[in-house]
């Protein structure tokens, strides 16, 4: 599946760092190791900030070294910055589509860097913005979707 990017949302990746077993975090781990060892995931640093910041707030277990060597380990897929012209890229999308403004700048993003999916529980499954099609991860397997690239 050369060529394929696909971008993964904020809530996808936190499924892979909960400390308990369930059918979304088995599906996200499936999803993430699939992506990453085939090259085709992508993040940016506001999806390592946001999940940087929902593990402070909510796993108590681990310290905040953990957490941030935990967020490290994603640097891999992908940390470029959000530019002006991804924050107008960003507007444009929200006025055509009204998803929430930090969904928006992912979208964006994931614009600007070729990806031909967006891999998110939070968006409509199916939907494609401008070539970029939304892909809810719990709805559908990677085969499912990545088996004809």
């Amino acid at each position: 599946m050369p060529d394929v990017k696909v971008f993964i949302d904020t809530n996808v990746l936190l499924y892979t760092r909960q400390n308990q077993i369930t059918e979304k975090v088995t599906r996200a781990e499936e999803w993430l190791v699939l992506l990453v060892e085939s090259g085709c995931a992508c993040i940016n640093l506001q999806v390592l900030n946001e999940m940087t910041n929902v593990l402070l707030r909510k796993r108590n277990d681990l310290t905040a070294l953990e957490i941030f060597d935990a967020v490290d380990e994603l640097l891999a897929l992908g940390a470029p910055p959000i530019t002006k012209e991804t924050i107008f890229r960003a507007r444009e999308l929200r006025l055509r589509f009204s998803y929430s403004w930090w969904d928006c700048l992912l979208l964006a993003s994931a614009l600007e860097l070729g990806c031909k999916f967006f891999l998110s529980e939070d968006m409509h499954d199916g939907h494609d913005i401008d070539g970029l099609t939304i892909i809810n991860p719990f709805m559908r397997t990677p085969s499912e979707i990545l088996a004809r690239y």
